[in-house]
């Protein structure tokens, strides 16, 4: 079952698509952040496939403070890609970090009211610039969250405490993060800056660098989608959400 909900959060009414099963509540309840350009079909295709194997999922519009449907079009190979880029670059900029991680939590507590999802079975998946939210959510959260992963996250490593790396190596619970083996938004210096802050923390964790892919590997809407990796990318998620959010004795 499929439907889309208002949620009251940090500056106003976040608009979120929802899909759970028609059956096997309370539910683990996986929270899917969109990449750049907006919440669009394809993602939604991938909420639904993780709503298959038994969990609530959660969409949220993170540009909900700029309209209800934001999104952007091609910014490689089309006659607009100049303007999409340039529109794409605002858009980023106007999302808060700090304010993404409250929405998150005020996404959580709005599904725990409205639906049988199950208290503290909760994930947060992020894809491109969510990479480095759903890992901020988690850390921010982690009586709730159980679980975070990344999908060629970009921005996760700056300077000072808040940076993403530095945030998610405390975090008790596991992450998993995924990169593209050919991907300037997050190159190799990048991945061993994570690496080694989850070496030396407490996270349970995983890196894995996707070989011959390119970033947006995931997404059958992107010229660099690349389908075993895609499936790839299900099975490592669908693992992790069965060690954390399936049923406990």
């Amino acid at each position: 079952m499929e439907q889309e909900i208002d949620v009251r959060a940090a500056d106003g009414a976040m608009n979120t698509f929802v899909v759970h099963p028609d059956e096997g509540a309370p539910w683990g309840c996986v929270v899917v952040l969109m990449d750049a350009p907006g919440v669009r079909d394809s993602l939604r295709d991938i909420a639904r496939r993780i709503a298959t194997v038994g969990y609530l999922v959660a969409l949220p519009n993170l540009y909900y403070r700029l309209g209800r449907d934001v999104t952007v079009g091609p910014t490689r190979d089309h006659p607009e890609a100049e303007t999409n880029r340039a529109r794409l670059a605002v858009l980023v900029r106007s999302l808060p970090r700090p304010g993404v991680a409250t929405d998150v939590g005020h996404l959580l507590e709005h599904l725990g009211e409205r639906f049988p999802v199950a208290p503290g079975r909760a994930a947060v998946v992020g894809y491109c610039m969510s990479g480095a939210f759903a890992l901020l959510a988690a850390a921010r959260d982690p009586a709730r969250i159980a679980c975070a992963a990344s999908y060629y996250g970009t921005r996760l490593v700056g300077e000072g405490a808040e940076s993403p790396h530095r945030r998610i190596a405390a975090y008790p619970g596991e992450v998993y993060l995924a990169f593209a083996e050919h991907d300037e938004y997050a190159p190799p210096d990048v991945v061993a800056a994570v690496s080694h802050a989850l070496a030396t923390g407490r996270a349970r964790y995983r890196v894995e660098v996707y070989a011959g892919t390119h970033h947006g590997f995931a997404f059958v809407d992107r010229g660099t989608f690349d389908r075993p990796a895609s499936e790839r990318h299900f099975e490592r998620l669908f693992a992790l959400l069965r060690r954390h959010l399936d049923a406990r004795p």
